[in-house]
């Protein structure tokens, strides 16, 4: 080989070489998008992302913030019983709270019906320590029975209601006093005894009686029925409790209870009308006076 073309092996050689080993060069577009933004550009890229509104989702139906939820039956139920702290025995309170148990849960399909009818109860005037409902939410609480067997709302029937009396119970009602209650059978009426115009025995003691009283002058409040009360019974008012006051057109009711020196017990109810004073009351031993509640709650005058 001559010596030129020695050379010229010796060029294509390290050409060669030098192509194998140098990396190729970077494409500037990569490196472009791979570099770190600045500025304005780099503050954008880390701001947090934020939800599209209501009306840029995609099916373009807004979503309804979420109210606060209210409380539950059972909360809206041991609220009332709480209202009868300040005037009622422990136990009344506790039988309160153990009814609680009657709507949670509600008859089905009835939630709003019993709701109605608790927060009525929570918020009257005229809630007292028995363990039945104020008679300014007793249409309310009607309904929840109507509920329950199927009715529409609206369609309680009171008669059908009024008409549950307990065992050994009957109707008394006297046209020319305008007054109609349950009492125990058999009811003795008095057509010419002075103020008492029905009294009945129940079997365990209880005498519960009608009376037919002139009615005070004014409009009427719990002191001027605590006058009365006094007047009429004597000892037995010193330790009188009265509760769930009623003052409509018509009507100014107020319940009471009380204990007698001689041990026994006494509950009763004052009603006037614009012309007349009546007083439902039952007296009997401790703990056996009965359903007064059918008797006391289920008592009218006209």
């Amino acid at each position: 080989m001559s010596q030129a073309a020695s050379w010229l092996v010796s060029v294509v050689v390290l050409a060669a070489c030098g192509s194998a080993a140098s990396p190729p060069p970077a494409s500037a577009g990569p490196a472009a998008s791979a570099a770190a933004p600045v500025g304005n550009e780099a503050q954008a890229s880390e701001s947090p992302k934020t939800e599209p509104a209501a009306s840029e989702l995609p099916n373009g139906v807004p979503v309804a913030k979420s109210k606060p939820a209210g409380p539950t039956l059972r909360e809206t139920c041991l609220a009332m019983c709480d209202k009868l702290k300040p005037k009622c025995a422990d136990n009344a309170l506790q039988n309160c709270r153990v009814n609680c148990t009657k709507y949670d849960p509600p008859p089905s399909g009835c939630d709003d019906v019993v709701r109605l009818a608790l927060t009525c109860a929570r918020d009257a005037a005229d809630l007292v320590c028995a363990n039945v409902a104020p008679e300014s939410c007793a249409k309310k609480f009607r309904e929840i029975s109507a509920c329950a067997a199927g009715q529409k709302p609206g369609t309680a029937d009171t008669d059908s209601m009024a008409t549950k009396l307990p065992a050994g119970f009957t109707f008394f009602e006297s046209t020319q006093e305008g007054v109609r209650a349950p009492m125990p059978e058999p009811v003795e009426s008095k057509t010419n005894d002075g103020a008492l115009i029905a009294s009945a025995k129940h079997p365990d003691g209880a005498v519960y009686s009608l009376r037919k009283l002139p009615r005070p002058a004014g409009k009427l409040n719990e002191k001027i029925f605590l006058k009365v009360a006094m007047n009429l019974l004597g000892r037995c008012s010193d330790k009188m409790k009265m509760q769930g006051m009623v003052d409509k057109p018509g009507r100014t009711s107020i319940h009471y209870n009380s204990k007698c020196p001689d041990g026994s017990e006494e509950q009763g109810l004052f009603w006037a009308t614009e012309k007349a004073l009546f007083l439902a009351s039952v007296r009997g031993a401790p703990g056996k006076l009965g359903p007064t509640e059918a008797f006391l709650y289920g008592f009218e005058a006209k």
